[in-house]
């Protein structure tokens, strides 16, 4: 902030706030961030010199003072997955209670948007960075690999720990799902992926087709469709695999968003869910539970993962060189609802 005097303009700092009142540089920075608590005497003092002077502290400056901006990047691939929008919503709420602001950044799936993101939030002297990904990219891992800004991949296993990721165990998820089916009578399921290159999908896939296996059930590589995590995908997909004559008595769905897709095919095709088909979901979001009928799935713990996160970073934060990389893997859970019915052989 600047000031004129004597037709001079003069650039109001911290340190004059501390010098008028008559505290340091660090208990300024503590009152204004809020980082550690002063007593009540200080901080009034403190904001009173603020007001006099009309402070209003530039963030790039304090970042580099105090090195910290209380600013952390959070990067998602896109804005209209509920999953990822709920997990946004958490993770905002958590970091707002440590006085931290996020910076949103929806790459769109588009790596030149990425880098550009990423060059911003190092240019924001961010002091950390959450990513949700499902499918790590070279140029993330060499970004954060290259800088050292504190990240936590979300909806990732590192195996390397050479990052700190929260996710569940993406193999044994799809597993129980598709035992869940073949222990209710079915032997004909398809499997309705995303992106079939996603390590995600690679991992849920293999799940599936372990199932099959335990179950002396051969993989039909024309039952995989891979294709992507929403409705409208999921819809298209329904509606080309319900027209087959040789149509399964279940389908597998990576989402929830993707299983509406498809139980929306199914009624268009004039089959019922689940008597003419039983579909499985994946994710649990607020939806699947009040949709018509209402979706079996896979719960991911969406809540608990968002504020681990959180606070993996800001330990990550807080302990810097000395804070060890951990992979964190949280349990799932098959919620039964009246999407999927048992068949007879």
């Amino acid at each position: 902030m600047s000031q004129r005097l004597g037709g001079k303009v003069l650039d109001i700092t911290i340190y004059d706030v501390a010098v008028k009142a008559n505290v340091s540089a660090a208990t300024v920075s503590r009152v204004l961030n809020r980082s550690k608590p002063v007593s009540k005497a200080v901080r009034e003092r403190v904001m009173k010199a603020v007001e006099e002077l009309n402070f209003k502290p530039n963030s790039v400056a304090r970042s580099l003072i105090m090195k910290e901006s209380r600013l952390i990047g959070v990067l998602i691939p896109g804005i209209a997955n509920v999953f990822i929008s709920s997990f946004i919503d958490t993770l905002e709420e958590e970091f707002f209670k440590y006085n931290y602001t996020t910076l949103l950044c929806n790459t769109r799936r588009d790596d030149d948007i990425e880098m550009d993101y990423l060059r911003l939030l190092k240019d924001k002297y961010v002091d950390g960075v959450v990513l949700m990904t499902s499918n790590p990219k070279p140029h993330q891992i060499g970004f954060f690999e290259k800088v050292e800004i504190p990240a936590v991949f979300a909806g990732h296993t590192d195996s390397t720990k050479q990052f700190s990721s929260v996710n569940i165990d993406n193999y044994q998820a799809m597993y129980d799902a598709t035992r869940y089916l073949l222990q209710n009578g079915h032997r004909k399921i398809a499997f309705f992926g995303g992106p079939a290159n996603y390590l995600q999908i690679m991992e849920r896939l293999s799940g599936y087709k372990q199932a099959l296996a335990d179950y002396g059930v051969e993989y039909d590589e024309s039952l995989f469709y891979a294709h992507d995590y929403d409705i409208e995908h999921g819809y298209e997909c329904g509606m080309k695999l319900f027209l087959r004559k040789d149509r399964p008595t279940a389908v597998c769905c990576v989402s929830d968003m993707v299983a509406i897709g498809a139980i929306r095919a199914a009624k268009d095709n004039g089959l019922r869910v689940p008597e003419d088909i039983s579909i499985m979901g994946f994710d649990d979001i607020s939806i699947a539970k009040t949709y018509s009928p209402e979706i079996t799935t896979i719960r991911q713990p969406i809540r608990e993962m968002s504020v681990q996160a959180a606070h993996m970073l800001l330990s990550q934060i807080q302990q810097k060189e000395n804070y060890m990389r951990e992979t964190r893997i949280l349990p799932h859970e098959i919620i039964v609802r009246k999407s999927c019915m048992t068949v007879s052989g």
